[in-house]
């Protein structure tokens, strides 16, 4: 498994900061499963993920404005790339926000990751699938969500499934698995009903 390492820096004894690194785990943990040194950044109020595509070029993550500091008041993503030696040299990569180009796909992950994984920028080779379980008292149904993808993309294909079984199937978030253990892995419940969503090489 190929992750980017943690941020070391002293602002990851800041309660703002970890709240937000946690809050946006389903943006950051995604680019950094590509490879991708991915921090949150909370100078002067303005909220942003910022990843170093290895590259000279980075990518910044942010909203209409700065990132709210509850993750659901997200009403879209606006992405910039940025060359990190002259930021005025940047591309619009992707604006999801209420008045952008890609403003359909809302808050998705799923688009959002489809276009940062189109980018010419280091990444790992591996495929990655994400499948569930879903086990009731009438019997066990197993889902895959796709062909083999990139980690990135696979990744926030699980967060964006994870969120849709508590947000609209009414289950409840239960168990996950630590990062270090391996690729994301967790377990859902309700009124009998266990769903257990993974993410798997695609050679396993």
């Amino acid at each position: 498994m190929t992750i980017a390492a943690l941020p070391e820096h002293n602002s990851i004894a800041n309660p703002l900061w970890l709240k937000l690194f946690h809050g946006y785990r389903h943006v950051i943990a995604p680019l950094r499963h590509n490879g991708w040194p991915t921090d949150i950044e909370i100078d002067g109020g303005e909220n942003r993920i910022r990843a170093d595509l290895g590259d000279g070029t980075e990518l910044i993550i942010a909203s209409v404005h700065a990132l709210p500091l509850d993750p659901n008041e997200v009403t879209g993503w606006s992405v910039l790339r940025l060359d990190i030696e002259d930021e005025a040299r940047h591309t619009v990569l992707y604006d999801s926000t209420p008045d952008g180009a890609q403003s359909r796909h809302r808050n998705s992950l799923i688009p959002l990751f489809a276009r940062i994984d189109g980018l010419d920028a280091p990444k790992p080779t591996n495929r990655l699938i994400v499948s569930a379980t879903y086990t009731s008292p009438s019997g066990v149904k197993d889902y895959q969500a796709a062909d083999s993808e990139t980690p990135g993309a696979a990744v926030a294909r699980y967060f964006e499934w994870s969120q849709l079984l508590v947000a609209a199937e009414g289950y409840q978030h239960v168990w996950e698995q630590p990062e270090a253990d391996g690729y994301p892995l967790a377990r859902f419940e309700r009124d009998g009903h266990i769903t257990t969503v993974r993410v798997t090489r695609s050679d396993d």
